[in-house]
């Protein structure tokens, strides 16, 4: 695999006769972290399906490197009035239970939430009383339990609010970093992921741009056009 962490070649779909992806490749180095852009129906959430192996009905493959260790953090949705209430504590605990069984008490919740910025006086509250930034971050912690080698975040700041996403954005980049970490990257705020990411994968069924955010420009100017073109 060439010291690739995920190799996906060929991948394409078709449902009904409609094409969601298109003949996608690219390869995911290790400890990178890696950004999935475009707009929406451009085929995100179902190239990320297939890459974590929930959807088969597919041509091409999917391949990783052996040992790999993957958590994935769906999108949060503020409105989902579904959830079942439960504490922080619960919501962790979850998570805890199934990896440590019997010796789940021996972890430390309250430095699990300093480690992602979460106050500790927040372990006993509503899961569901959190703001959308602070339930993006216990989602991380949980995540962070597992111990993943690769991290596969839908769009973690799409129920935050705009004062509180460059704060979740750092602390997504240094956890990858602090905890060597690939992280995939799924968003569409493209202005903060470009120079947050070592490479950028621009999708609209098929596969527009494959590069480091270096190429672009961030603000302004023809770089951004052109992923806006593709995107």
């Amino acid at each position: 695999m060439n010291n690739s962490v995920i190799k996906v070649k060929n991948v394409t779909k078709v449902v009904d006769g409609r094409q969601l992806l298109v003949n996608v490749s690219f390869d995911i180095a290790p400890q990178s972290l890696v950004s999935l852009i475009g707009p929406n129906g451009a085929g995100k959430s179902t190239l990320v399906k297939i890459i974590l192996g929930l959807d088969n009905q597919y041509e091409g493959s999917v391949d990783f490197r052996l040992n790999e260790r993957v958590q994935y953090i769906p999108q949060l949705s503020m409105s989902d009035h579904y959830q079942l209430p439960m504490s922080v504590y619960e919501y962790i605990s979850i998570a805890t239970s199934r990896l440590y069984g019997p010796n789940q008490k021996k972890v430390d919740f309250e430095k699990t939430l300093t480690h992602v910025g979460v106050s500790v006086e927040k372990l006993h509250q509503s899961y569901t009383s959190l703001s959308g930034g602070e339930r993006q971050r216990v989602a991380i912690a949980r995540a962070l339990l597992g111990d993943p080698t690769i991290l596969v975040l839908d769009e973690p700041l799409a129920a935050v609010d705009y004062s509180s996403r460059p704060g979740l954005y750092e602390l997504i980049r240094h956890l990858q970093q602090d905890h060597k970490m690939t992280v995939l990257l799924v968003s569409h705020d493209i202005d903060s992921v470009l120079p947050l990411s070592d490479q950028v994968l621009c999708l609209n069924k098929s596969l527009h741009t494959d590069c480091h955010p270096s190429q672009f420009v961030t603000k302004g100017g023809q770089g951004k056009q052109t992923i806006h073109h593709h995107c």
